[in-house]
């Protein structure tokens, strides 16, 4: 596998949410996380995400912060004000990449934060991150 931090990984025990309104964004993610069986639920309209949401209960969302009708930190702070989906792992994937963003996004309760263009590595590396987060989190 070329994304060594997904090496060994059983992601068909998770489900991935990924959201951007950029279908060659999801595509190449999605090409990402394939390599791992991982479970994917793509969209790319934030509303319908939103309203599948509960449906899915994801183990990680990965989520673009600029999009039509729901942005990212919308989508986020509505996340979060739902004691449901305080499991939820969210990894935000963005073009955005001032420090102040970075800084709102950790406080607004996302648990990492990617910049574009994607790099594979490192989408690898966050994935791996969460998952060892909600493994230590099932453990305890």
């Amino acid at each position: 596998m070329e994304y060594e931090a997904l090496n060994g990984l059983d992601g068909s025990k998770y489900t991935v949410m990924i959201v951007d309104d950029i279908p060659i964004n999801t595509r190449l993610l999605e090409k990402i996380l394939s390599k791992a069986n991982f479970r994917l639920r793509i969209f790319n309209d934030s509303q319908l995400a939103m309203d599948n949401i509960a449906e899915i209960d994801p183990d990680i969302l990965l989520m673009d912060v600029m999009m039509p009708g729901i942005d990212g930190f919308t989508f986020l702070t509505r996340l979060r004000s739902n004691p449901a989906f305080d499991h939820v792992r969210v990894v935000l994937v963005t073009a955005v990449s001032e420090s102040e963003e970075i800084l709102r996004a950790g406080t607004m309760g996302a648990n990492d934060y990617i910049t574009k263009p994607i790099n594979a590595k490192r989408v690898a590396s966050s994935i791996a991150a969460q998952i060892q987060a909600i493994e230590a989190a099932r453990n305890k």
